[in-house]
């Protein structure tokens, strides 16, 4: 998942508000699956091309989690973080092929959402207070 940052706030997807998709009409980050034969850093570079028609010049890897999501059957989802640092030129060029929106959060605002996808707000508040919780990098 890609944590798109522009001075200080991060790039949400709008969800497709479609009953067969997992969080419907909630705020998300961009990315999505790794097929196979990828590595989570190539998955996510393609699927930025794909979502948002967007080659990003630096992907770091930030953290990773593994979610049990209670579905039935449940679901054991893991998940690879990246932090992608853009400017507003980059996303004035982005071209959105998936889901209905996309906007920037500051990280308060986001956690004021009562739809946001809970391990996509977990990771931006995370990243949001990495120098306070885990020291300078």
């Amino acid at each position: 998942m890609a944590l798109l940052v522009c001075n200080g706030r991060y790039l949400m997807q709008l969800r497709d508000d479609k009953p067969a998709i997992l969080l419907p009409n909630h705020w998300a980050l961009f990315g999505g699956t790794v097929d196979d034969g990828e590595d989570a850093a190539a998955a996510l570079r393609r699927e930025l091309v794909e979502e948002l028609e967007l080659r990003p010049r630096i992907v770091v890897p930030f953290t990773e989690m593994t979610v049990a999501l209670p579905l039935v059957p449940p679901r054991l989802d893991r998940m690879s973080f990246f932090t992608v640092p853009v400017d507003e030129e980059d996303l004035a060029a982005t071209v959105q092929h998936e889901g209905t929106a996309k906007r920037l959060f500051d990280p308060a605002a986001l956690a004021r959402q009562k739809r946001v996808a809970p391990w996509d707000l977990a990771a931006v508040l995370m990243h949001a207070r990495s120098a306070e919780l885990f020291g300078p990098r």
